[in-house]
């Protein structure tokens, strides 16, 4: 591990239109200490023949067969010699004082693990559209593993990150090549459970937002999906246990209500892990009656309404909406639907958390986008 070296780390599929722009923005980083990786991942067009041509000593090229933006992060990974590690993806760019802003903070702040900037949200052509910081929340500084875990809109996209590495080589930490949306939401969940992170004010990178990035390519039940996964894989790990009560209700809220709810059956799976029956009885009891609400609204015929609504009274027999949304359900589900839909018109159905009203999107303007 190199002192004082930043492993620039960058997957290029089919790059070959930006890739030569982001390049050139490492190159004239005012820091110098750097080393740009460049993981071509299976590209069929010319990106390969263009990151041939750089003839900087300080940037490697690494072709593999295509993986996905999980693997060929992680191939950047394995390959870095840095003590610190930052993220440029092949569509975006590295304003002048990027590496030297972020650097200068973790060398001046040693408690320090990670920093994140702020930048610019940039069109296809470079015009610059508004901050990044304007579509997060906080910022937030310290031990953050809550805020990160319940919003990728606390760093946006990953760009504006750098890490000290010697946590990720500590934990094993790496990018899951099982998700394709929101892959560095899930690595920087992980980081953030053992770090301490930073913030600095300066507009430092420019992200730029296409037609060819994920969120324009992905339909929404399949983003749903993908966002799942990360769901469960923050619950499964032993750090959830140390989330506060309302970021973990938080999680279950946005798992089940929001990415699951065209898929039931894995609702019911999900209610019925060790994690979820640890939340308080109201909790459980709150986000049965949101599931079941849903469906009604739905017009779905699953099995599973009555079901949940039952196990909602039983989990807090002192809710009255629980009690009254049974019983008309149980009476008259047309009856049922209607009442909802008005309810829900006069806005009387936001109950979940009350904290909940500025994170109910997950991904904005930032998502996540993959390489493949």
């Amino acid at each position: 591990m190199h002192s004082g070296l930043v492993s620039v780390l960058m997957p290029a599929h089919n790059a070959e239109k930006f890739i030569s722009q982001a390049i050139e923005s490492v190159i004239c980083q005012s820091y110098p200490h750097w080393e740009l990786i460049i993981v071509n991942d299976g590209s069929t067009d010319q990106t390969g023949e263009i990151v041939n041509q750089c003839v900087d000593k300080r940037i490697r090229v690494i072709h593999q067969e295509n993986g996905g933006e999980s693997v060929a992060r992680n191939t950047g990974l394995s390959n870095a010699q840095g003590e610190f590690v930052a993220f440029l993806d092949a569509d975006d760019i590295y304003l002048p004082d990027h590496l030297q802003v972020a650097v200068g903070y973790l060398q001046s702040h040693p408690a320090f693990d990670g920093v994140y900037t702020d930048g610019y949200y940039c069109d296809e052509k470079g015009n610059r559209l508004q901050t990044l910081s304007s579509r997060r929340v906080g910022p937030f500084e310290g031990q953050i593993m809550d805020q990160v875990v319940r919003s990728s809109a606390v760093f946006g996209p990953p760009i504006s990150v750098v890490l000290r590495r010697n946590n990720i080589e500590k934990y094993h930490l790496s990018f899951d090549p099982n998700i394709i949306i929101g892959p560095d939401w899930d690595f920087l969940t992980q980081y953030a459970e053992v770090a301490q992170f930073g913030y600095v004010t300066a507009k430092t990178v420019e992200y730029r937002l296409h037609q060819t990035s994920i969120s324009f390519r992905v339909v929404m039940q399949k983003r749903a999906l993908e966002l799942a996964k990360c769901r469960t894989n923050v619950i499964n790990r032993k750090a959830f246990e140390r989330c506060s009560p309302e970021t973990q209700e938080y999680v279950f809220y946005d798992l089940l209500v929001n990415s699951l709810a065209d898929f039931p059956e894995r609702e019911s799976e999900v209610t019925h892990w060790a994690q979820f029956q640890a939340l308080e009885p109201s909790q459980q009891a709150r986000l049965l009656r949101l599931m079941a609400s849903k469906e009604i609204i739905r017009d779905s015929d699953s099995k599973y309404i009555l079901e949940w609504l039952g196990r909602s009274r039983q989990m807090n027999p002192a809710d009255m909406r629980g009690l009254l949304l049974y019983f008309l359900y149980s009476s008259s589900p047309s009856l049922c639907k209607i009442v909802l839909q008005i309810k829900l018109a006069r806005g009387q159905e936001r109950d979940c958390i009350s904290s909940l009203s500025s994170l109910e999107k997950i991904v904005t303007l930032d998502e996540n986008r993959a390489v493949s």
